[in-house]
């Protein structure tokens, strides 16, 4: 009965296929829509994730955040971490804190070697630092607890940076010494390791190739020593694999304050690297599940398609339906055609609509930047959903055509 009733369906469409087509593509338009937006936003959930899981899952930021924005009471105020307290805080969740980062800007400047000119900026760093930045060397090696001790002047430079210098071969950069020119101010640094640099779709650098600057790392103490100042105004910590790092941020925050009482007017701030990702995934699903809320408006418009060309078909074959009753056909066997016809037109439609929208969610998820992650679960969720058009829609024309008296149906013209 099923293949029969397809078989009927497919030769009324045959017979009317502009008129079919017309009113498939409101289906066609709305889940090609829905099915586009949904891989472009899952795509960019995709994405945001990795880049920022990039940047260390266990890591956790802690800074100050003004409580009363009173230019009087905070003009001229730089509230710092003191050294003790950071010290003690470490002491206090040692079984849980893996490393801590601590960065100290020297500045932006340049070095020249013969005619190759590189831009660099120079960072003093801690220990941790390569740790929270999950950074991987090239060659050479991190610096010594000694160097970190002493402030040798001492530096690790990016694989890039030692190829505009001293070419391809970066085991010549190893052991070289360079001089780096920041406001005016010359220090001679000893290459001691060469980092893998890295980007990523969030960095914004407008320049490209040599030109680009790239950060050099020195010691933290060498860095401090340089700019006479041992401030700490944030950091970094690396939790242990394992660690719920919300709980911990949370913890962390309410010890910072508790301890780090010297500014009334600021408190820390804990943020971790997971609850970032959460909020952020969160943000981008909210938004694309309005945007589908919004497309999927236009799969009622052509379910209502839909009911009306079926409510037409029927009053055209008002004669057919009236031979076929006063044959014996039953109401069922009636209502079930037209019910399997407006869910062929819609399954016709879904399969259209699926297709396009992946070719569009792909070309603009690639127009973006972003890699193309397709939705499956759109996919079956707009499948389904255009069925239940089929059925919902069709059911009233179908209804009526089951329900009308043979005498009357033959009598029509």
């Amino acid at each position: 009965m099923l293949i029969e009733n397809s078989k009927l369906a497919l030769a009324s469409l045959a017979a009317n296929k502009m008129r079919a087509f017309l009113t498939m593509l409101g289906i066609i338009i709305g889940i090609a829509a829905v099915i586009a937006i949904m891989t472009v936003g899952n795509s960019l959930q995709q994405s945001v994730k990795a880049s920022m899981a990039s940047m260390g899952v266990n890591n956790i930021s802690a800074g100050f955040s003004m409580l009363n924005y009173d230019e009087d009471s905070s003009s001229g105020i730089t509230p710092l971490v003191q050294p003790q307290v950071l010290k003690d805080m470490v002491s206090t969740y040692s079984s849980e804190i893996k490393a801590v980062s601590v960065q100290s800007s020297v500045g932006s400047g340049s070095v020249r070697s013969g005619d190759k000119t590189a831009k660099v900026s120079v960072s003093g760093v801690s220990a941790g630092y390569f740790v929270a930045e999950r950074t991987s060397l090239s060659g050479g090696a991190f610096f010594t607890p000694h160097m970190y001790e002493k402030g040798s002047n001492v530096a690790i430079v990016s694989d890039r940076f030692a190829k505009s210098i001293f070419g391809n071969n970066l085991s010549k950069a190893l052991g070289k010494e360079i001089e780096i020119n920041v406001d005016s101010n010359y220090t001679t640094y000893t290459i001691v390791g060469i980092y893998t640099y890295k980007t990523d779709n969030y960095s914004f650098d407008g320049s490209s190739g040599k030109s680009t600057s790239t950060p050099v790392y020195i010691p933290l103490k060498s860095a401090q020593l340089q700019v006479h100042n041992t401030d700490i105004s944030d950091f970094t910590v690396v939790a242990k694999d394992g660690v719920d790092t919300t709980s911990l941020a949370s913890e962390m925050q309410t010890w910072l304050n508790a301890h780090n009482t010297a500014y009334a007017n600021y408190q820390m701030e804990c943020y971790s690297m997971q609850s970032m990702i959460k909020q952020s995934t969160d943000m981008s699903k909210n938004t694309t599940n309005a945007m589908t809320l919004i497309a999927a408006l236009a799969l009622l418009v052509g379910g209502i398609g839909v009911m009306n060309i079926m409510t037409v078909s029927i009053t055209e074959r008002t004669r057919e339906i009236g031979t076929r009753k006063a044959l014996g056909a039953p109401n069922e066997q009636i209502l079930l055609q037209f019910i399997t016809e407006a869910i062929i037109i819609c399954l016709i439609g879904g399969l259209i609509g699926i297709g396009l929208g992946i070719v569009m969610g792909n070309i603009a998820s690639k127009v973006m930047g972003y890699p193309a992650s397709i939705s499956l679960a759109s996919i079956a969720v707009s499948m389904g959903f255009s069925m239940f058009i089929g059925v919902f829609f069709g059911f009233y024309p179908a209804n009526k055509a089951a329900k009308m008296n043979p005498i009357e149906a033959l009598r029509y013209e």
